[in-house]
């Protein structure tokens, strides 16, 4: 479930006003209620809630057998609904979220005597991610025999893909040699053969013990050709180590590569 918590808890107040409003409905059309504003659209709404709910107060009850059993329906879908809700819940609250924080843009500079695509990873929590693995796959369209297009996946050979321990941030690079897909290609050669970047992380969790993933995709748009990216760790009198998160998309221009081809 990637729902975002706000939206879930929204999405569950508004079935329950839903099934409310049209019981209260289905209550004002039949009758058969008695009490304190028995005989009101409100009176009907205020009745489900507490049906629903198995809440009661007594103050407005069915006294036709229509309304009885609208009652004994409306009671057993509530006691459907909470077991339904409640396992929603704990499956959206229960699920580790990996806050795996991937660099705005995807670099391409020297290393080694060779250009190398790179971006980095960071973990925004304190805690430690364990036997980390990274693969990236470079998508791009290509026509075939018949005239049509058809759409390639290549993995990318990386340097490191695997971690045993991951708690600070990651650099991720590939070494564009004549193998690589991306081998002789300027910024509008990578544009035009619409390629994609699609990065994938997965991990376990040290605290609840459990796996975690995320995703990141780079287009052609994300792509800075002779760049390097700024330094954000600091190693302070402690001896503790820090990451200033806000430089972490930052780059600036390398003079160690041509930026027309790669």
């Amino acid at each position: 479930m990637t729902i975002d918590l706000t939206s879930l808890l929204a999405a569950l107040a508004g079935t329950f006003l839903v099934i409310n409003i049209f019981f209260a409905a289905v209550y004002f059309g039949v009758g058969g209620l008695a009490g304190v504003r028995a005989g009101t659209f409100f009176g009907a709404f205020f009745f489900s809630v507490q049906t629903l709910s198995t809440t009661g107060y007594g103050a407005i009850y069915p006294v036709t057998l229509t309304a009885n059993f609208l009652a004994v329906a409306e009671m057993l879908l509530g006691l459907l609904s909470t077991a339904l809700a409640t396992g929603v819940l704990f499956a959206r609250l229960s699920r580790p979220q990996a806050r795996v924080m991937f660099s705005k843009v995807v670099i391409i500079r020297q290393y080694r005597g060779a250009p190398t695509l790179m971006f980095r990873l960071a973990n925004e929590r304190r805690n430690q991610i364990l036997e980390a693995r990274v693969s990236v796959t470079a998508t791009y369209d290509e026509a075939d025999d018949t005239g049509s297009t058809l759409r390639r996946l290549i993995p990318l050979q990386l340097e490191r893909d695997t971690t045993p321990v991951f708690a600070l941030t990651w650099l991720v690079m590939h070494r564009i040699t004549e193998d690589s897909p991306l081998f002789g290609k300027d910024m509008a050669a990578i544009a035009s053969a619409g390629n994609v970047i699609v990065c994938s992380f997965t991990g376990l969790d040290d605290t609840l013990n459990a796996p975690i993933y995320a995703r990141h995709v780079y287009g052609a748009e994300d792509l800075r050709i002779g760049h390097q990216f700024v330094d954000v760790m600091e190693r302070r009198a402690t001896g503790d180590i820090t990451i200033d998160y806000g430089k972490f998309h930052e780059t600036v221009a390398a003079a160690d590569l041509d930026v027309t081809a790669v």
